[in-house]
C-alpha cells in the first residue's frame, strides 16, 4: 500500500540509492541514514539523507595496515570500533524511526534492528552476497577457507557464528538494555530479521538452498544507468585500445604508493592500458606512463563495457557492474 514512512539504513550509498528509487516509485515517503562519507554523494543526487554515526572511511584510513595484513585483529579493531559508536548511532536511528512503518538495515549495520523494535517498525535486512548466509555449499564469513567440502563448511559455521555473537552481544547487549530491549537476544537473527532479502543478480549467485531461514532474492540493486564520463577520460579511452580498469573501491591501503608502483609495473610487463581507479587508498598519484590514466569514482556502468578486463576487490557492486558489462 502506498504512503508508508521507511528508514532506510546502510553503509552504501549506491546500493542506497538505488533502494530509494524503488521505494519512491511506488509511492513511500524515504529517508536514507548513513556516515557523513556519502553525505556529498546523495545531495548530488537529491537523495534525503540524515547523517548518522562518524566517518567508517576515516576508520578504515586508520587502520589500513591492520585490515591489509592481520585480518584477525581487523576484527577486532571492528568490534571496538563498534563498541565506541554504536549507541550514538542508535540513538540517531531511534529518532530518525519515530512514526516509521518499516526500518531497512543493509551491509553493515548494526543497529537498525533495534531502532525499529524501540520504535515498533516493521524490520527488513538486505545481503549483498549468498556467503552471509550459513550453508554447506561455502565456508564461514570472515575465512579464506572456501575449496573445503560441504560437510565440513556446515561444521565450521558455528565455530564462526557463536564467537561473532558473544561479540556483537557485549557492544549491542547494554545500549538495548538501556532502551528497554532484551539485551541477550539472539544477535544473529537479530540482525538478519526473519526473512532476509538477498539482493545479487541470480545470474552471479543464488540463496543457498540449505539456509537455515527463508530468504527472498531479487537483483541488484547497483544502478543499472550509466552517467557520462569525464572529458579527459573520454578522451584517453578513445585513443587507443580497451584497456584494463584496475580498482579496489573502499578498501583501504597502507602503501598506495607502492600499490601503484606494484599496479603500473604489471601494466608494462603485460603491455595493455590501464585506468586505475584512486578509490579510498588514493592509487594512482604521482607520474605515471602515457597508456596510464588514474581516475576518481566515474559511473562504473559506463566504463566497464568499454574495458578489456576489469581487475578489483570483490565487491557486490563491481562485481556486479563487472558482470553485466560481460567483461
Amino acid at each position: 500500500m502506498p504512503g508508508l514512512r521507511i528508514v532506510v539504513a546502510d553503509d552504501s550509498v549506491l546500493f542506497r540509492e538505488g533502494l530509494v528509487r524503488l521505494i519512491e516509485d511506488a509511492g513511500h515517503d524515504v529517508v536514507l541514514c548513513g556516515s557523513p562519507d556519502f553525505a556529498a554523494h546523495a545531495a548530488s543526487r537529491g537523495v534525503r539523507f540524515a547523517t548518522c554515526g562518524n566517518s567508517f572511511r576515516d576508520f578504515l584510513a586508520a587502520h589500513a595496515d591492520v585490515i591489509d595484513r592481520h585480518p584477525a585483529r581487523a576484527l577486532t579493531e571492528g568490534i571496538r570500533y563498534l563498541r565506541q559508536h554504536f549507541e550514538t548511532r542508535l540513538a540517531a536511528l531511534v529518532d530518525l524511526a519515530q512514526g516509521a512503518d518499516l526500518v531497512v538495515g543493509a551491509g553493515a549495520e548494526m543497529a537498525a534492528s533495534s531502532a525499529a523494535e524501540a520504535t515498533g517498525a516493521a524490520y527488513r535486512y538486505v545481503v549483498y552476497c549468498p556467503a552471509m548466509f550459513p550453508s554447506r555449499e561455502h565456508g564461514p564469513i570472515f575465512t579464506p577457507w572456501q575449496g573445503l567440502p560441504g560437510w565440513l563448511n556446515r561444521a565450521l559455521w558455528p565455530l564462526v557464528i557463536r564467537p561473532l555473537t558473544w561479540s556483537l552481544r557485549s557492544v549491542l547487549g547494554p545500549a538495548r538494555r538501556r532502551l528497554g530491549l532484551d539485551p541477550r537476544a539472539d544477535m544473529i537473527s537479530l540482525l538478519l530479521g526473519s526473512r532476509p532479502l538477498l539482493a545479487v543478480d541470480p545470474s552471479l549467485g543464488r540463496a543457498p538452498a540449505d539456509a537455515p531461514f527463508p530468504i527472498d532474492q531479487m537483483a541488484s540493486l547497483h544502478p543499472l544507468d550509466g552517467e557520462p564520463l569525464p572529458a579527459k577520460l573520454e578522451s584517453f579511452l578513445e585513443s587507443g585500445p580497451p584497456p584494463v580498469y584496475l580498482g579496489f573501491g573502499s578498501m583501504p591501503d597502507p602503501d598506495p604508493a607502492g600499490t601503484t608502483r606494484t599496479l603500473v609495473d604489471a601494466v608494462v610487463r603485460v603491455g595493455c592500458r590501464a585506468v586505475i581507479g584512486a578509490g579510498w587508498a588514493a592509487l594512482g598519484d604521482g607520474p605515471l606512463p602515457e597508456r596510464v590514466i588514474a581516475i576518481e569514482a566515474v559511473s562504473h556502468p559506463t566504463l566497464f563495457p568499454r574495458c578489456a578486463a576489469v581487475v578489483h576487490h570483490g565487491g557486490a557492486g563491481t562485481t556486479t557492474t563487472a558482470g553485466r558489462a560481460g567483461v
